[in-house]
């Protein structure tokens, strides 16, 4: 598959599951106050901070194991963990719908989030290693990926 398509269908996934409607979210259906909507934002941040290099090596260490897969299984299991995370938000509402506001379904609200953040960081720079090793197979310099990511994010 081509880089491009991935880039296409990974930001398009994170538009729908946790782009600019984050905070609405959090504020209208998981009945989080303004604080701890930052403080889940913040958890957000911090936890993808963290684990961006760890994924980064568990790609790289699945990579030698299985050639042309290792990436693409992290990419796949850090998007599947992300996925389900934020398909559970529904569930905790559904389950809780009587004690909504209770501090066990902010909890779950929260730690659901921190779990959304950490595939997600499982996910994004394995799609930045998988676009550089296959511009190396085709003879590009990873000099000319930085140019265009930096023109596509520009």
């Amino acid at each position: 598959m081509r880089p491009r398509h991935l880039y296409f269908a990974i930001f398009t996934w994170l538009v729908f599951s946790g782009g600019r409607f984050t905070a609405p979210f959090l504020t209208n259906v998981a009945h989080l106050s303004d604080t701890l909507t930052g403080l889940a934002l913040a958890l957000q941040t911090m936890s993808l901070s963290l684990f961006s290099s760890i994924g980064g090596a568990v790609a790289d260490h699945l990579e030698k194991k299985y050639p042309h897969r290792g990436r693409a299984m992290t990419i796949v299991s850090g998007l599947g963990l992300s996925t389900s995370a934020f398909m559970l938000h529904g569930a905790v509402v559904h389950i809780f719908q009587k004690n909504s506001t209770s501090k066990l379904v902010m909890s779950c609200h929260i730690f659901l989030r921190v779990i959304y953040s950490i595939g997600l960081s499982f996910a994004m720079p394995v799609l930045d290693g998988l676009t550089l090793s296959r511009l190396v197979e085709q003879g590009s310099k990873k000099r000319r990926f930085w140019q265009r990511k930096t023109i596509w994010s520009g």
